[in-house]
C-alpha cells in the first residue's frame, strides 16, 4: 500500500500558497508518498497538481460536492475535469446530508442520488468515493444499519468507499470485518487510531480520542492483514485533532505503519 496523508490533518498550516507548499514538503520528508487534498489556497487544480508533482506527492483522489452534483450537471462536469487534472478516478464526497440521516428512506434516496452521479462520472472513467463517520452505523432495526443500506443499494461499478478505522470502531463495529466487506470497492482506507482518555466526568463517561496509528486500542495487525488481503491501494492517515504538532503526529503514525508492514 502507498502511505499518504489527508490534508485536513494539517489544515491550520495551509493558510496560503507558501504554507501549503511547506506543509506538502514536510509530509513528503516524513516519507509519505501520497496526499488527499483539494486545491491549494488561491490555486487552480493544474497549479496544485504541478506543485504536488514537484514535491513528489501523488494525489489519490479529488473532491466533489454531493449536493452541487445532485442538482447541477455542470458540477459533475467540473468534478470530472478536476479528477482528470489530478490523474485520479476517485471523486471524494463527505457524509450524507443531515436531512437524510434519520430514516431508511433518506439513506435509500442518497444511495439513488449517488448512483446517478456515479454513472455520469463513470462515462469519463471516474467514480464516487464515500467516506464514512460513525453516524452511518445507526440501526434502524432488524439488523439494518445506515451503512448496510449504502453498501446494498449502491452500484459497485461506480460507487467506492474510503472507510475510516477510527470511525468504524466508534460506530461499534470491527474494522477488519468491514474492510473485508468492502473488498473490491475500497481503493483507499483512512487510518487513525481509537483511544480512550485516562479520566471520566462520570462513571463510565470516558472520553473518546483521536490517536496516532498504533497509539490507541485498535488491532493494527488484523487491520493491516485485512488491507493486504483486499488489495487496498492507499493507506491515508487522517487525524482530526492532534495533541501537539500535526507533523509530529504524522511522523509517529508513519513510523508505526512501517513497523506494522503497511
Amino acid at each position: 500500500m502507498k502511505k499518504g496523508v489527508q490534508s485536513y490533518t494539517v489544515r491550520n498550516y495551509m493558510i496560503d500558497r507558501d504554507m501549503f507548499e511547506y506543509s506538502m514538503k514536510r509530509i513528503k520528508a516524513i516519507g509519505y508518498e501520497s496526499i488527499q487534498c483539494g486545491r491549494g489556497p488561491g490555486m487552480t487544480d493544474a497549479e496544485t497538481k504541478a506543485m504536488l508533482d514537484d514535491v513528489g506527492l501523488v494525489p489519490c483522489s479529488s473532491g466533489g460536492e454531493f449536493e452541487a452534483m445532485r442538482d447541477d450537471p455542470e458540477a459533475i462536469k467540473k468534478a470530472i475535469a478536476s479528477a482528470h487534472a489530478y490523474g485520479t478516478k476517485y471523486v471524494a464526497i463527505g457524509t450524507l446530508p443531515d436531512s437524510q440521516r434519520y430514516s431508511v428512506d433518506g439513506y435509500k434516496q442518497f444511495a439513488a442520488d449517488i448512483n446517478r452521479i456515479g454513472k455520469e462520472l463513470a462515462k469519463e472513467g471516474c467514480g464516487i468515493l464515500y467516506h464514512n463517520h460513525a453516524l452511518e452505523f445507526y440501526s434502524f432495526g432488524g439488523g439494518k444499519r445506515g451503512m448496510d443500506i449504502l453498501f446494498d443499494e449502491t452500484d459497485p461499478s461506480c460507487i467506492y468507499f474510503s472507510l475510516d478505522t477510527h470511525w468504524l470502531a466508534s460506530g461499534g463495529v470491527n474494522p477488519p470485518d468491514w474492510i473485508y466487506k468492502a473488498k473490491g470497492r475500497m481503493p483507499i482506507i483512512h487510518f487513525k487510531d481509537y483511544a480512550i482518555g485516562s479520566g471520566a466526568e462520570m462513571v463510565e463517561g470516558v472520553i473518546k480520542l483521536f490517536a496516532e496509528v498504533g497509539e490507541g486500542n485498535l488491532d493494527w495487525g488484523a487491520i493491516v492483514k485485512a488491507c493486504h488481503d483486499t488489495d487496498i491501494e492507499y493507506a491515508i492517515v487522517e487525524q482530526d485533532i492532534c495533541k501537539g504538532s500535526p507533523f509530529d503526529s504524522l511522523k509517529t503514525s508513519y513510523d508505526n505503519m512501517i513497523s506494522f508492514n503497511v
